[in-house]
């Protein structure tokens, strides 16, 4: 027997064969730290993600706070699946008011200084947060329908598109100027940041000092242009039967609820009335509690409802509440010095307030509306200004004419909840939504009621009035101009 025969006997003989103890092991888990994240891999990852997404995100909030009008739960490490980076985000909770509050912020500044300073960081921040949450969870984002129809999202997303538009024009125009935030100028331009220089070729470039500006701008556009694509196509039809489902939540339990259209009143001085079923007296306590300056309604009756007068007329009343309040819906108004103004009108002897009289020395609630002449008048509706104190009275008769003219003496009584400068920026944009589909609904009425002709007429007389105090407006405010 050879040498490497007996090797081989050797190997495969009678030796009981021992089993190999197969070891049991399992991956080290990855650590969690206190807080109850994962601090693995994955973990890594998606934080490298974030950064890169929204490196903003969490730097801003409505209040200079660092907070925004969406929060993050903490997942559940338990929950996570190591499949999908997607499961790693977690759920946003959005604050529908704090959003609304945002959309009326930033379109008010689009509006006024065709700019988003000083929120153009808030405004980036929550572009990227709603793009982000499209993405990384296709078909069930967080950001409903309801949220978007309520916050005005839809309105603010065309307004930033709409100046993008004009900033396009200006630019290839070459009048386009720089100032703080991106937007517009005083000149109809894009404000960019900076010193007030011609950018039109950096708006090309993205060069020199503007360049930081010029790359935010184009990012907020294209994630406002995506944003809009994902929710068109999402919610489709829905999206653009938005106004009309606004619409019938403004008449069935919205500002027009309770008031209806009265076919049986005519036309008078423009003024379609409307009517509404008032309701018994509460205590005068509950109704200085209601009402706080600033306070809103699309048109008298609106208030007659809610009880700050009792009747839809131009006339000063008690309302439900006891208190008296004097509505200046028409006539034109004069500031005499800081916190006083002349009212003036004229008409005949039942329109002079003869019983405003007994009320001089005393204080007043008062209204003012959009057809009112004045600097301080809303843009829309009818609106509390607060309390006043009347301080002069006084009516007289053109011997020429036959009419009667009033000059009424106003004061602001001080320290209120709210200034008049504050005041001033009521209606916000979104009331401003509602009031554009009032003036629709209203015109339906008058068209299936009186026909196209007292529609048109309708029409025309409005965007008169319109023109005619737009033109005051500016002739009051140059003049202002020169007396400073």
């Amino acid at each position: 027997m050879s040498m490497l025969e007996r090797i081989t006997r050797y190997n495969h003989g009678g030796w009981p064969r021992r089993d190999i103890p197969k070891l049991n092991i399992k991956p080290k888990p990855a650590p969690i730290s206190d807080d109850g994240l994962d601090r693995g891999i994955f973990s890594r990852r998606r934080d490298i993600m974030n950064q890169v997404l929204s490196p903003t995100i969490r730097h801003f909030g409505l209040d200079g706070s660092n907070s925004l009008p969406f929060s993050r739960p903490p997942p559940s490490p338990r929950a996570r699946s190591p499949h999908s980076l997607a499961s790693y985000e977690p759920e946003l909770n959005w604050d529908q008011d704090a959003l609304l509050e945002l959309s009326d912020q930033i379109r008010e500044s689009l509006q006024r200084t065709k700019s988003v300073h000083p929120h153009g960081d808030k405004l980036s921040a929550f572009l990227e947060a709603a793009l982000r949450d499209v993405e990384l969870r296709p078909g069930r984002p967080t950001l409903d329908f309801e949220t978007i129809e309520y916050a005005r999202l839809d309105k603010l997303i065309a307004d930033i598109l709409t100046t993008t538009e004009k900033v396009r024009i200006s630019s290839n125009a070459n009048c386009v100027k720089g100032a703080d935030g991106w937007g517009g100028g005083g000149g109809g331009g894009v404000a960019v940041g900076g010193s007030k220089i011609e950018i039109g070729e950096a708006m090309q470039t993205g060069t020199g000092k503007l360049g930081p500006c010029l790359s935010r701008y184009r990012a907020d556009v294209a994630n406002a242009k995506t944003l809009l694509r994902a929710w068109r196509r999402r919610f489709r039809e829905q999206y653009f039967m938005m106004d009309q489902r606004r619409a019938s939540v403004l008449v069935r339990e919205g500002r027009l609820k309770d008031v209806s259209f009265n076919n049986s009143l005519a036309c008078e001085l423009g003024k379609w009335y409307w009517y509404t079923k008032v309701s018994g007296p509460v205590s005068e306590l509950e109704g200085n509690l209601h009402f706080d300056p600033g306070h809103w309604w699309l048109n008298i009756t609106c208030a007659e409802r809610d009880g700050m007068v009792a009747s839809s007329f131009e006339t000063p009343t008690k309302g439900r509440y006891g208190i008296n309040t004097l509505p200046l819906l028409t006539g034109q108004e004069e500031m005499v010095r800081a916190n006083t103004y002349k009212y003036v009108r004229e008409g005949r002897a039942a329109d002079m307030h003869i019983a405003l009289i007994s009320q001089v020395g005393r204080q007043i609630r008062v209204l003012r509306g959009y057809r009112l002449k004045s600097i301080v008048a809303p843009q829309a509706g009818v609106r509390y200004d607060g309390l006043f104190t009347i301080k002069q009275y006084g009516c007289k008769q053109d011997s020429k004419t036959g009419l009667y003219r009033l000059e009424l003496t106003l004061e602001r009584v001080p320290d209120q909840n709210k200034s008049l400068e504050e005041i001033k920026s009521i209606p916000r944009p979104s009331q401003l939504d509602d009031w554009n589909l009032y003036e629709k609904l209203e015109g339906d009425k008058i068209k299936l009621v009186q026909g196209e002709t007292s529609y048109l007429e309708w029409k025309l007389r409005r965007q008169e009035e319109k023109i005619d105090r737009e033109d005051w407006r500016r002739a009051r405010l140059f003049r202002a101009s020169f007396s400073q």
